[in-house]
């Protein structure tokens, strides 16, 4: 951790400045043997700068001051941009000899703001021991760890402190984990602990950070993998062909594709829906709806020729949210109608209702039964609960900056897709879609940075979870 105490202790022994890329460009560099993290307090190092850095981990505050502890949308962030996060409570340095009842009472709200942040509730919290503590205080702090596993259990029971107050508490069956500080450890290394810090007083992004290195598999961490699952995404060029390219949800990284098919529809669609892996739906210019049954997509794309199956589908937006109903958006006044598809390959689409006007959107897709997202040529990213006609709860989450995109796509699980027109697709996660809130969206990085020439990019529901 970063409290004073050490820091005037060996303040001069391991200063250095660490700049935002440390000569490693912008990749993710790999670590196989030593994963390499920080911790840090008061300063906020920007994510993607750890990230830039070679860091695979970030250690943080949970305590009774909030100024220094992690918060929701931090943690967001950080797992949005690939790092790993472990908990460790300090209010204090020298709190651990308060004995059981403060170790009790510490675990317990220890564990109300991990979970509060998003961590999983199996996962382990580490509690400091952060000065030279001496064998003549271990009762003490064996009481106080004690306090603190009759709350988490044993099992996600871990300490941070030196050399000695770390092997006196795995000796003693205290803690089940273990982060020993290179102070106050003599160039003593005890085995059993999961987490090193190695190195104080270094700089990262303006903020005071400390160095770790990960000695287990499992150091207690806990992820950006909240999600899981293929977003499988068509597409239409501007010749009519089409187009499929499969995403990985968490990473953000193309598993497969682009795949293009040779032949083209034979007209330019107007909008689309994805229905399913090889159903998709289409309009033209005129109004006409079609169903195009793909065939392969693996090494080839391959499609049957379009089949219509409805007339008078003038919208210029469609969306299907893969619980059965279909959005569609059409006229300057944004109507928005909602129809039933009850069959993986429909001949006709029926269940007109009208829901509302005013629905100008400039982008469309579903997130989740009867929700839909949208953006405005003024750059809102707009959420709405499609209830019935005339109920539709509208949550705006951003205010500006999403006109830049021309197309919007989501799988579900709160992951989103933009495309901006020069061919560019960039990620956003949203930790929980339908929670109407803005806080806990953040961006994930870019997919590609070029590339992406579709003039109409859907996705199929229900892949993510």
């Amino acid at each position: 951790m970063t409290g004073l105490s050490r820091r005037v202790v060996l303040g001069g022994l391991g200063a250095a400045a660490v700049g935002g890329a440390v000569g490693l460009g912008s990749g993710r560099p790999a670590f196989a043997a030593t994963v390499r993290g920080i911790d840090y307090s008061y300063g906020r190092p920007r994510p993607s700068v750890i990230a830039d850095a070679g860091y695979s981990f970030v250690c943080r505050y949970l305590s009774h001051n909030s100024s220094k502890n992690l918060s929701r949308s931090e943690a967001d962030a950080l797992r949005a941009e690939g790092l790993d996060i472990v908990c460790n409570w300090e209010n204090t340095p020298s709190e651990a000899l308060s004995g059981h009842s403060l170790g009790a009472a510490n675990a317990t709200e220890a564990h109300r703001q991990a979970l509060a942040c998003g961590m999983p509730a199996s996962r382990p919290i580490y509690f400091s021991v952060d000065f030279d503590a001496q064998p003549g205080q271990q009762s003490a702090i064996n009481a106080y760890f004690d306090g603190i596993a009759s709350v988490l259990g044993r099992a996600r029971t871990g300490a941070y402190g030196g050399y000695g107050v770390i092997d006196r508490l795995f000796d003693a069956g205290k803690i089940s984990w273990g982060w020993q500080t290179y102070a106050w450890s003599g160039g003593n290394w005890d085995s059993r602990a999961q987490l090193r810090q190695v190195q104080n007083n270094l700089t990262l992004d303006g903020a005071a950070i400390d160095r770790d290195e990960a000695r287990a598999a499992d150091f207690g961490q806990w992820s950006r993998h909240a999600v899981s699952g293929t977003v499988s995404v068509y597409g239409f060029l501007a010749d009519g062909r089409m187009t499929y390219t499969a995403i990985d949800a968490d990473s953000g990284d193309r598993t497969h594709g682009a795949v293009t098919s040779s032949a083209t529809l034979g007209f330019l669609p107007v909008a689309m829906a994805t229905l399913n892996f090889n159903t998709i739906l289409v309009t033209n210019a005129e109004g006409h709806l079609f169903r195009v049954d793909v065939l392969t997509n693996n090494n080839s794309l391959i499609f049957e020729p379009p089949v219509k199956i409805g007339e008078g589908w003038t919208h210029h937006h469609l969306a299907y949210d893969g619980y059965g109903h279909l959005f569609g958006i059409a006229g300057e006044d944004g109507q928005l109608r909602r129809y039933n598809v009850t069959t993986a390959k429909p001949t006709s689409i029926g269940g007109n209702t009208f829901i509302k006007a005013g629905f100008t959107l400039k982008t469309l897709t579903a997130t989740g039964q009867d929700w839909i997202l949208g953006t405005t040529n003024g750059g809102q990213l707009i959420s709405y609960k499609i209830n019935g006609p005339n109920d539709t709860p509208r949550y705006e989450l951003r205010s500006t900056t999403w006109q830049v995109f021309d197309s919007l796509f989501s799988a579900g699980g709160g992951i989103y897709f933009g495309h901006k027109p020069e061919g560019s697709l960039h990620r956003y996660v949203d930790r929980d879609p339908f929670d109407g809130r803005s806080d806990d969206l953040v961006g994930a990085g870019t997919v590609d940075d070029a590339g992406w020439t579709q003039v109409l990019l859907s996705a199929q529901p229900r892949t993510v979870a």
